[in-house]
């Protein structure tokens, strides 16, 4: 049974005298049982099983719901199947929001915020009072004090047996006392400090468990919920009558013996998920092992446990549609005016080829007498192939929803290699080394980053692209210092004499080539000569020694040279350029 999820079907009309009312609805427990990750999305399935018996009375209809799932869940993707004698009436995806904050609850906290907001401004009221007692025995203590020495010493006048020691006993009692009433209010707005503090921290507190209760709820899962029509009590498995079995109904059976139990397989695509290749490039020899291996990672919401995972070389998409071409409009180019002071273009004027390959090259390593045999490494299992393949890893693999890349190998793949060197004397007195490879395994190989090894050393990194079953592809593995090159210039002799309006330079350039390594080397070397690009200038009599097995139009040569080990090879190079006299020439220089 299969079905799409299309939106919210259209339910069969409910037969006379049905049950009203909403119908039952089931929770399924459904882990994921597989996912096969595409290059750019996977697909999850999952798999759960409930009993119909446990609903209790009979429905026509059943709401099982898978909840808790991507919000990313590509709805057109969705597909449902199963076991059992259920039918399929309709599949829907919804989202589910985070869960409303409780009114009651709220209201508490509201009122615990108004009872704190009231008590600060009695602390406040408080404060208020004890500033205004402390500036009136400030006032008193400066005033007071020399109206009352004044009033007892005429007092002490009037009196028999008082003198001036006894109003000064009596001042600095009433000293005593202002102190006394000083420290006090300073004790009581301490405490009151205190309680402010502790009640603006509650009240932050509380105002940022309000605030996050406030919170606009949003959609962070989706459920898909599958409706379901449940066997009738009569109906069997093929829609036949059944008969409850001697002895009683068997366990996962109805009263009158019409199975009960339903398996679902719910599988759906999400787009945050994807892995790509990556590559070991390991020269010994003549012969290159390639481990090709695959980086898996996601940040689907959900984490896949260890599982059924494969690998396909698939690429899901939202369109199948066929290119249309456009119109190709020809027209005269309009000469673009350069700012003054342009940047070099990268690797321009630069004294390397620009290959961003590390100029390391390890000296050859002799294998030892009795040399234990290499680890093997697991692979991947190969399920199909075709226009995609897909692959099974050779131990599981568990993948959180984190977005790290999980490393597992696919294949491990013996080829044979064509070494050659490779050098332009004229960027670079250097002969990177480099090994032509054909693809004579079954992988369709996708473009990826490979790391590549000359023996155990690690020499650089290059790139990979698509390489078919049959397809060549070249590895390049560093400069290799034992092919030692040398490239100078001989003579540039300009003519004295002038021939019309017009001036000769005669240039010569000779190129050494040594192989100082222990076999015998292929060498390609490229150079090239000016191509003029204005009719009075004129490159003639371009002669090699010996011959350029190559001379494009473009100026460019190349020789192909066989050195055995210590030998060493000479290559000349010689032309004219016969230009007008008193101009300057650009884009010429050595």
């Amino acid at each position: 049974m299969m079905s799409t999820a299309d939106g919210t079907p259209d339910l069969p009309d409910a037969p006379a005298g049905a049950p009203t009312g909403a119908p039952p609805s089931v929770l399924l427990d459904a882990p994921i049982s597989a996912v096969v990750v595409y290059p750019t999305a996977a697909r999850v399935t999952r798999r759960g099983r409930f009993d119909v018996a446990t609903l209790g009375s009979p429905s026509e209809r059943v709401e099982v719901t898978l909840s808790g799932l991507p919000l990313e869940l590509d709805e057109d993707s969705v597909r449902v199947s199963g076991t059992g004698s259920a039918r399929v009436l309709g599949v829907r995806v919804v989202s589910q929001a985070r869960a409303t904050p409780d009114a009651g609850a709220l209201a508490d906290l509201r009122a615990r915020q108004a009872e704190l907001r009231a008590h600060l401004a009695e602390i406040g009221d408080e404060d208020e009072t004890e500033r205004a007692r402390r500036s009136f025995l400030d006032v008193a203590a400066r005033v007071g004090a020399g109206a009352l020495a004044r009033g007892w010493a005429r007092e002490g006048t009037d009196r028999e047996g008082d003198g001036p020691g006894d109003a000064a006993a009596r001042l600095v009692t009433v000293g005593d006392a202002f102190a006394a009433q000083m420290s006090a209010v300073h004790a009581r707005r301490r405490a009151l400090a205190e309680r402010r503090e502790e009640t603006e921290r509650e009240l932050t507190v509380l105002g940022r468990v309000i605030e996050a209760r406030h919170a606009r709820p949003e959609p962070d899962t989706r459920a898909i919920v599958v409706d379901l029509e449940p066997p009738t009590a009569t109906e069997g498995p093929a829609g036949s009558s059944a008969e409850a079995p001697a002895g009683g109904p068997a366990e996962g059976a109805l009263v009158d013996g019409t199975a009960s139990l339903v398996d679902l397989e719910v599988s759906y695509l999400v787009r945050s998920a994807s892995w790509r290749s990556g590559y070991d490039a390991r020269l010994d020899g003549e012969r290159v092992t390639l481990t090709w291996f695959a980086m898996i990672s996601q940040r689907t919401g959900e984490d896949w446990p260890v599982t059924d995972l494969r690998l396909s070389t698939a690429r899901p998409s939202s369109g199948v549609d066929l290119p249309e071409l456009s119109p190709q409009y020809v027209d005269i180019a309009r000469p673009r005016v350069l700012p003054r002071g342009r940047a070099k273009a990268p690797g321009e004027g630069r004294g390397g080829g620009g290959d961003g390959m590390t100029t390391f090259m390890p000296a050859a390593m002799a294998a030892p007498a009795s040399a234990p045999p290499p680890m093997a490494a697991a692979e991947a299992t190969l399920e199909s192939a075709g226009p995609a393949s897909t692959y099974r890893p050779p131990r599981p693999v568990a993948v959180p929803a984190d977005g790290d890349p999980h490393r597992t190998t696919v294949a491990v793949i013996e080829l044979d290699a064509v070494l050659d060197h490779v050098t332009v004397p004229r960027l670079a007195a250097e002969a990177l080394l480099r090994a032509a490879v054909v693809n004579t395994s079954s992988h369709t190989l996708p473009p990826g980053k490979a790391s590549v090894f000359h023996g155990p050393e690690f020499v650089g990194t290059t790139r990979l692209e698509l390489v078919p079953p049959g397809g060549e592809m070249e590895l390049r593995l560093g400069v290799d210092d034992r092919i030692r090159v040398e490239r100078e210039l001989v003579s540039r002799v300009t003519g004295r004499r002038v021939v019309g309006n017009t001036r000769r330079t005669d240039v010569v350039h000779r190129t050494t080539v040594t192989n100082h390594a222990p076999m015998r080397a292929r060498v390609t070397v490229r150079d090239q000569v000016p191509v003029s690009r204005h009719e009075n200038i004129q490159v003639r009599e371009v002669v090699t020694a010996p011959a350029a097995t190559e001379h494009t139009d473009l100026g460019l040569l190349t020789w192909e040279l066989e050195l055995e080990p210590g030998s060493s090879r000479e290559i000349t190079l010689s032309y004219r350029l016969e230009h007008p006299r008193g101009v300057e020439i650009t884009g010429w220089g050595d």
